[in-house]
């Protein structure tokens, strides 16, 4: 069983560093289009965080009431 576990974080450590390899590849290419693609996604994920700290706050809000 020990042997099946340590395959699977090997298996998982050589995805990660495909990955990793991948994105280094692929900002080599386009540095501007990578970073466009940076500023989008850190947009979107402020943008989720703003309305979820919005209907929390609506929602404590009408607990008061």
């Amino acid at each position: 069983m020990a042997s099946l576990l340590t395959q699977f974080k090997a298996a998982g450590k050589i995805a990660l560093y495909l990955v990793v390899a991948y994105v280094a590849i692929k900002l080599w290419q386009d540095p501007a289009g990578a970073a466009d693609s940076t500023v989008n996604v850190i947009g979107s994920i402020g943008s989720f965080f703003a309305a979820l700290i919005d209907k929390i706050g609506t929602f404590v809000q009408s607990l008061g009431d």
